[in-house]
Parts: C-alpha cells; structure tokens; sequence
C-alpha cells in the first residue's frame, strides 16, 4: 500500500469536537460522555485545549486526560493539530473540548479544510454544537455552518436544558430557537437535534471534582462533604435513566464503541 494511504477499516474512529460559546455545556457535555463511555470499557481518550477554564476543565476530572500548553492561540493550534495526526495513525476514539471565544481550534479551522481533511483521511467527525435558550447561543452555528466552515456529516445540536431558567419547560425555551434559520440550514445538511437533560445540582457534584457515579455514592474527596441525600437522589435518576436516553438518540454509528462492541463488529 503507498505511503499515506489510509488502511480500508470496517469500523471509523470517532473524535468528538464540542463547540459553541463560553459557558453553554461543552464541557459538562463532554465529562457526562466520557464517563458514561467508558463505564461501558471504551478507551476513550480526552483532550483538553480549553485555555480559559481551569476550575471545571476535563483535566480535573480525567488525570489522563491530554492539556493543551497554556501559551497563546498558535501553540494551541499546533497541538490540535498534533493530537489529530496521532488519531489518524493510530487508530481511537477522542474527544476534544476546543473552549470558547478565539480557540487554536478557530484558527486551524480559517487556515486550512480540517473537516476535508480529517474525514478524508477514514476518521468519523462528530461535530458537538452546544447552545441554550438564548439566540446569542447560535454564534459558533451560524460562524462554521453558515458559511461551511466546519459542519459534519454527523452533526448534533445539544440543547442544553440545564441552561434554562427555573419555572420554564426546556421545550418551550428552545421553541424560538429552533425557529432560528441556522439550525433549520444545519437540519437540511443532516444534523440532528438532542436535549441534554437537566441535572439541578450539576454545580454541587462539579464543584467537589467528582464523578457522578462516586457523588451519587456519597464518595468524597478529602476535607470534602458528600452530596446532600436529595442530590444523591438527583444524580442517580439522572445518570441512571436521563443520560442513557440521550445518548441512546443519537445514530449508534457515531458513537464510540466499547471493546466488546469492536469485537463484534470485526467478527461480523
């Protein structure tokens, strides 16, 4: 096989690249993935090139996880483009929480085709744009999809229903934004629609630096205080019920696989 020819495969590997503005749920989005995939044994790996957020950051969460070098936008851009040359060679699921506001993940975007590139080299790109009930949320969507500059064949628009305000129905907040011609271009191209539900003490379990698996066991990190009985309650539904019907909407071909899954897939 010539040099640089990508292997035929049966089966993508995925990179999961949540977009969208400051403090809409990229990275609580991506913390509630990687957990709930690897609960299930996937080896998932996790990138962290958010240069703003440093109390919540995947990086707290995850000890493995890969950090982009805190040293301005073009370093960034040099390490995303690093990490995505690594997946390409070797072969696994990534996530990539890219941050908000001007990212290195924006400039690699306005330099080069990095969709044309990545998909072309037998990698599946699911694009993450995450948003709330406010119009101001569809910036990163009317910026990269409006103009084709980063939309994937496999999109999915996270509504972030943690983000609407108490006393209203998740529903009737996202109603006028799903009216917004942005995501009725992105709908046309493929995308899909998913709500990420709610959890009411998100805060509470993030602000500790636990797992949602450890918080609804009352686990706690020294000189800490578990989770309150109710919130216990809370997180269990929720991680239990409300987060596997999530990601059961989504296509099970963009999804990453557990080892079992692979295994099955290469024996058929």
């Amino acid at each position: 096989m010539p040099d640089g020819q990508i292997k035929p495969v049966d089966r993508l590997p995925i990179l999961w690249i949540a977009m969208g503005r400051q403090r809409v749920g990229k990275t609580a989005l991506l913390n509630t993935a990687v957990q709930y995939f690897r609960a299930t044994g996937s080896p998932i790996r996790v990138w962290n090139a958010d240069q703003q957020n440093r109390s919540h950051t995947l990086s707290v969460f995850f000890p493995d996880a890969e950090e982009v070098p805190n040293s301005g936008i073009e370093d960034g851009k040099t390490w995303i483009e690093g990490r995505i040359e690594d997946l390409i060679k070797y072969r696994y699921d990534a996530v990539l929480d890219v941050g908000g506001g001007a990212t290195g993940f924006a400039r690699l975007i306005q330099e080069v085709p990095l969709l044309e590139a990545i998909e072309g080299s037998a990698v599946r790109v699911v694009g993450l744009f995450c948003i709330g009930p406010e119009t101001a949320d569809l910036d990163y969507l009317e910026q990269f999809a409006e103009v084709d500059m980063f939309m994937p064949a496999a999109s999915v628009i996270v509504l972030n229903a943690g983000l609407v305000l108490s006393g209203r129905s998740a529903v009737g907040a996202f109603n006028s934004i799903l009216e917004h011609p942005a995501i009725t271009k992105a709908l046309k191209k493929g995308a899909q629609v998913a709500m990420m539900p709610a959890l009411t003490c998100m805060s509470e379990v993030t602000d500790r630096g636990l797992t949602f698996t450890a918080a609804m066991n009352a686990a706690v990190k020294e000189g800490g205080q578990p989770l309150p009985l109710f919130h216990r309650a809370r997180v269990n539904r929720w991680w239990s019920r409300d987060v596997p019907a999530f990601f059961d909407s989504l296509p099970r071909e963009w999804l990453p696989l557990a080892p079992a899954e692979a295994q099955g897939t290469e024996a058929s």
